[in-house]
């Protein structure tokens, strides 16, 4: 685990690596235990060894990620009990995807969910940002070398300020 978290806003862009998809909004939720993604036609199917694995379309159609369609196939899924912002519970397949975001590269569970009507494909919850990341609500989208200067002016500023006042 690194000494320092990074920083990441109430919005940001992460990249699927292995599946080459790049520059994903997402929205995060420090209320959501788990990570979800948009995902549609989602089946449990035999594969060629007839081992069952998990079929989905991975972005498939949302609003804010227009591009084509990734079709996936985990063979690696289990299911889990979420409860949504309405407090109802469902039943969702959980997979996990290697993700980069804000620099860091790491493989964390997201579940599969028909997020259509929402305006975030991706909503990042507790079980990524934890021990990981810190979240300023303030900033969306972050760029780190605009952080990096900011934050060398601020220090500039805070030291003059200290000096006026032990003066």
């Amino acid at each position: 685990m690194a000494k320092y978290k990074t920083i990441i806003g109430r919005a940001e862009m992460f990249d699927i690596p292995a599946k080459f998809l790049t520059e994903i909004p997402a929205k995060t939720d420090t209320g959501a235990y788990y990570s979800s993604i948009h995902a549609q036609n989602i089946k449990e199917v035999k594969n060629k060894k007839g081992k069952t694995v998990l079929q989905f379309d991975l972005l498939a159609g949302h609003a804010a990620y227009p591009y084509e369609r990734e079709k996936v196939q985990a063979e690696h899924f289990e299911k889990a009990k979420v409860s949504n912002s309405f407090g109802e519970e469902q039943i969702r397949y959980k997979v996990n995807m290697k993700v980069r975001i804000a620099g860091k590269v790491f493989t964390t569970p997201f579940t599969l969910a028909d997020r259509s009507k929402k305006p975030f494909p991706v909503l990042l919850g507790r079980t990524m940002i934890n021990k990981r990341f810190m979240v300023d609500t303030d900033i969306t989208h972050v760029d780190r070398r605009k952080l990096k200067k900011d934050l060398q002016a601020w220090l500039k500023k805070d030291d003059e300020q200290d000096k006026e006042t032990i003066e």
